[in-house]
């Protein structure tokens, strides 16, 4: 399975492991809970816990051992539901819990569910007025409306960007397809430009949206993030505020890091994405999320 949406090395300089986990591990809050049947920790995927080429054995480990120590750990991310099923492979599981979509989508994995998943929640939006805007500042723009099992498209975008099946279908069933998420993506601009561009149209106005390391923007439902999602789950599971941590490097993690009792940005993040968080950990190439999992497992130890 490509995973050409992963964002590539960030260049970082190596930093010995022990190193790092040290340095996370005295930056988690004292208020925080030592017993790990109490956490949930929320893991971003792309950039975080997956390179370019899948999970490193380091990551594997740490996500197995946290999860068998009784940790509630939660794949967070821009995917859609069928995006995730990959992450689980790579991850060599099939069980567990993922915030989709940006926070629009929850879901419980086992292979005791039909297909293996079981869908907690789902939040739509009506993408018509945003499709309208995009469609008018940028005729040439690339649309795809996110729906069970893969997107709705308006014509073959360039190169494998969805792990999902996806139909070409015209503008007006795009239109009138409630939806998740609405992705959008131009091949004629630079990421400033295009980043100026969404935010003149008054895409916030309308809806909620973040810009990923490329042209590429995702779209969903209006105050409906990776934050309110796993609020939501954590209310489900009986999470005290105080016991959530979160691990991101993207644009889309910026709420859910400030809504975290403990918010870690990788070391690649961008500086409005470190802002946001309480501490900075290694890149994904110095398996920073391994880190912070490894931390959490020797504090619990102490």
């Amino acid at each position: 399975m490509s995973l050409l949406l992963t964002p590539l090395n960030s260049g970082e300089r190596p930093i010995p492991f022990d190193e790092l986990v040290a340095k996370v591990k005295a930056e988690l809050p004292e208020t925080l809970p030592r017993d790990l049947n109490e956490i949930l920790i929320a893991l971003d995927v792309d950039g975080t816990i997956l390179l370019p080429e899948g999970a490193s054995e380091r990551v594997l480990e740490a996500f197995h051992a946290l999860n068998e120590s009784g940790a509630t750990v939660v794949i967070a991310t821009g995917r859609g539901t069928e995006g995730v099923r990959p992450v689980w492979r790579h991850l060599e599981a099939d069980t567990g819990w993922s915030v989709c979509s940006n926070g629009a989508v929850a879901a419980h994995w086992s292979p005791t569910f039909d297909d293996g998943v079981e869908i907690l929640r789902t939040h739509t939006f009506n993408p018509a007025p945003v499709i309208d805007r995009l469609c008018e500042a940028m005729p040439d723009i690339y649309l795809g409306v996110e729906v069970h099992k893969g997107f709705l498209i308006s014509r073959t975008f360039p190169g494998p960007v969805f792990f999902e099946d996806t139909w070409v279908r015209d503008l007006q069933e795009l239109r009138q397809t409630l939806t998740p998420r609405l992705v959008a993506m131009t091949e004629d601009m630079e990421i400033m430009e295009f980043e100026a561009s969404i935010r003149e149209m008054g895409i916030g106005d309308i809806a909620q949206y973040a810009v990923g390391w490329t042209t590429w923007v995702d779209i969903g439902p209006k105050g409906c993030t990776k934050a309110t999602g796993l609020q939501d789950l954590a209310d489900e599971l009986g999470i005290a505020s105080n016991a959530t941590i979160a691990v991101g490097d993207g644009m889309n993690d910026i709420e859910m890091l400030t809504w975290a009792a403990h918010g870690v940005a990788m070391g690649s993040a961008l500086p409005e994405v470190r802002r946001a968080a309480n501490a900075v950990t290694g890149s994904v190439e110095n398996e920073g999320a391994a880190a912070v999992m490894c931390a959490l497992m020797e504090r619990a130890r102490e």
